[in-house]
């Protein structure tokens, strides 16, 4: 069957689109087809499209495999935590994915982890749960395999953090400690401008942020405030750099939930 830009079949008094047809850079999923909740997206389903955002609704329940492969244009992802069932090879041939949005409904468990494992590249994750929201950085890891002449074996080296970052769930639920303390491990492995950014998200969208962790981001950006000023002026980043001028000067202040990404 075939509506808008959308082929689609019935399975259980559902939807489950089987083929995006259209060539819209910016694609919202419809949340009903012909009466009935879209509740999947089928295998291959989404192959090839040219869109550079692709918003899912809440409905989606299942991701095939391979869904979004050699979506080669796509930066933004955004998706809701009843999706519960993400196939295997989902963002193959994504290599420009930069940015997910997740929306939590009823509790803080996803598939949020399944997620960020198909992209190995830098992610800015927008979570948001009960009103509150947090701005979280995942940095990009890659594994190489180096030959061990004398054993003659392959040795599989990991470099960057963002396995360690990736590995911060329990029961499909982030553990925002866990984020946080993974910093110690970052500091000697990224990038000082990628430290910046993920303490200044962290700082300005403080949700479920402890103490300890506050004052260690914070200890960062003062040891290097001038860095840090710097890269925000040169992004053009106006709020950022009020942000950071008031934390070095004043003291945090409470974020303010009305941001653009």
């Amino acid at each position: 069957m075939f509506e808008h830009d959308y082929e689609y079949e019935l399975t259980d008094k559902s939807i489950r689109i089987t083929k995006y047809t259209g060539k819209e850079l910016r694609v919202e999923v419809p949340d009903r087809i012909g009466g009935l909740c879209v509740q999947e997206i089928g295998d291959y389903a989404f192959s090839g499209c040219p869109a550079a955002e692709l918003h899912l609704p809440p409905g989606i329940v299942r991701i095939g495999r391979y869904a979004f492969y050699n979506c080669s244009a796509l930066k933004k992802f955004s998706f809701f935590n009843r999706l519960r069932d993400f196939g295997a090879g989902a963002f193959t041939g994504c290599h420009r994915i930069s940015h997910i949005r997740i929306e939590l409904e009823e509790n803080e468990a996803s598939s949020l982890r399944d997620v960020l494992m198909e992209v190995a590249e830098e992610l800015l994750v927008e979570y948001h749960y009960g009103g509150k929201t947090a701005l979280l950085l995942f940095p990009e890891f890659f594994e190489e395999g180096v030959e061990n002449t004398p054993a003659r074996i392959i040795v599989s080296q990991m470099h960057g953090s963002g396995l360690l970052y990736r590995n911060c769930f329990v029961d499909r639920k982030l553990q925002f400690q866990e984020y946080d303390r993974r910093f110690a491990n970052a500091l000697g492995q990224e990038s000082e401008d990628f430290l910046i950014r993920l303490a200044c998200c962290r700082l300005r969208y403080p949700f479920l942020l402890s103490s300890s962790s506050r004052s260690v981001y914070e200890t960062y950006l003062k040891e290097h405030f001038q860095h840090a000023l710097e890269y925000w002026r040169r992004l053009d980043d106006r709020a950022m750099t009020g942000f950071l001028m008031n934390l070095h000067h004043q003291g945090p202040r409470i974020a303010r939930p009305d941001f653009d990404l």
